[in-house]
């Protein structure tokens, strides 16, 4: 006997389309950055990703936080590395595992690709009136919570 589908509530479904709607803003709005037009949109997720860092990072991190393969990553750390963006070690205690770290080059694109991003959110925030940005703001904030708490319950170890 075939289960029927659940119906979600309207509200669900309004969240999933703003979600969707923003997602696919958000991606535009990343990738039309100039300062990240010499590379692509992992190249520029993963010099983001090292920019917030303080140390270098292990191969198998990187793999994890971009949720694609180590083979997938090491091709992205190849297009860095030949455009002197990221620097890339051997751990000294196991031949096998390579750290990397973000090159003074690659700091100057993400310092300017992340400006752009304000920039842009700057423009934003004229459309709204101050009563509006703080409610957005909370907003947000609420829903990011409760998100990330959905995703706390239901992570697979």
């Amino acid at each position: 006997m075939k289960k029927a589908a659940k119906v979600a509530s309207p509200n669900a479904e309004k969240f999933h389309d703003l979600i969707n709607r923003l997602q696919k803003v958000i991606s535009e709005i990343d990738y039309s950055q100039k300062a990240c037009m010499q590379t692509g949109k992992m190249e520029c997720q993963l010099l983001h990703y090292l920019y917030g860092t303080t140390a270098p990072v292990n191969m198998n991190e990187l793999a994890k936080v971009l949720n694609v393969s180590h083979s997938r990553v090491t091709r992205i750390m190849d297009n860095l590395v030949d455009k002197n963006l990221v620097s890339r070690r051997p751990s000294e205690e196991d031949r096998r595992c390579w750290y990397a770290e973000i090159t003074q080059r690659g700091k100057k694109m993400a310092e300017a690709s992340q400006q752009t991003v304000i920039d842009q959110q700057e423009k934003i925030i004229k459309f709204l009136t101050p009563d509006k940005v703080d409610n957005v703001l909370k907003a947000f904030e609420q829903y990011v919570k409760a998100y990330e708490k959905v995703l706390e319950e239901t992570a697979i170890d």
